[in-house]
């Protein structure tokens, strides 16, 4: 049987805990020079009252030991595995799954196992990741998974906006001279990703035009595949989520939503505030909605 394989990069909500069968792999948040796992350790409320407190947290990526016990399980068990990771540009999570792969299909060749990078984080990985749920669901072979999910991945928008920039800025997600532009100018930035980075691509005057601007992007790159589903994200802004929503189902009668927290991973590098928004931007050979 395929298994799914997500790590911190993703985010989660209620339904999609209850709706899916996953596995996880947890990077750590490291608070004060103590280290916590991700939900095991920590929880995001816990986190975001350390970020209140004014606490600069940090991550580190899952461990070598962790990852090889994860796919031990799976291939004793007989299971394909497909694991969607955070984006290799912002975290060395991927390369480090991608090494134990590399070095434990030496001694297991026949085992299979796919890793696909999500070119980015939050709902882009979550997204993915749902789509490979429900082909799994409806029978659809490893290898058309695995390759739908890898197209998938190259064609996510997604657009973010951030209330302080220092916090991508002192993760080292975002270049110091966009952060202090960002700050001097006081406005709200619009980040997006490119084949290499993070980048503020626009800047908006005023928390309701940065959301305006948020779902006239992610419309005008959906234009040709509106019937789906589109993901919003959130770092302790619920009410705020809960705008870009109501906007996006204005603008866009036939798109479903569902609201989720950013991970705490995601979460202590961009701080409290933030709010993303991800869809395909082109129509998949194969799509199933999940709902």
């Amino acid at each position: 049987m395929i298994k799914l394989i997500i790590d911190s990069g993703a985010d989660q909500n209620a339904w999609f805990s209850e709706k899916y069968q996953f596995g996880f792999l947890p990077l750590s948040i490291i608070l004060e020079g103590e280290q916590y796992l991700d939900k095991e350790e920590i929880t995001l409320e816990e986190l975001h009252s350390a970020m209140k407190e004014g606490k600069m947290p940090s991550t580190s990526q899952p461990s070598p030991g962790l990852i090889k016990e994860e796919l031990e399980k799976y291939r004793k068990n007989g299971d394909e595995v497909i694991i969607v990771s955070i984006w290799k540009e912002i975290s060395g999570t991927y390369q480090n799954i991608k090494s134990v792969i590399d070095e434990y299909k030496k001694t297991h060749p026949e085992f299979k196992v796919a890793l696909i990078d999500c070119r980015s984080g939050s709902v882009a990985a979550t997204l993915i990741a749902i789509q490979v749920a429900e082909m799994i669901k409806a029978g659809y072979s490893f290898e058309e998974v695995s390759k739908q999910a890898e197209w998938n991945a190259a064609h996510i928008s997604i657009y973010l906006t951030v209330n302080d920039l220092n916090w991508l800025v002192k993760g080292g997600r975002l270049s110091k001279t966009a952060g202090f532009m960002g700050a001097a100018l006081k406005v709200k930035p619009i980040i997006s990703v490119n084949s290499k980075e993070l980048y503020s691509e626009s800047v908006v005057r005023g928390k309701k035009r940065v959301y305006t601007k948020l779902v006239q992007k992610i419309k005008k790159d959906t234009s040709d595949f509106t019937e789906q589903l589109y993901l919003i994200s959130h770092v302790d802004q619920e009410e705020n989520a809960k705008l870009v929503e109501a906007q996006l189902k204005e603008e866009i009668p036939k798109a479903k939503t569902m609201i989720f927290e950013f991970g705490a991973v995601l979460a202590a590098h961009i701080g409290l505030g933030g709010v993303a928004i991800a869809a395909l931007n082109q129509k998949p050979k194969t799509y199933i909605s999940p709902y």
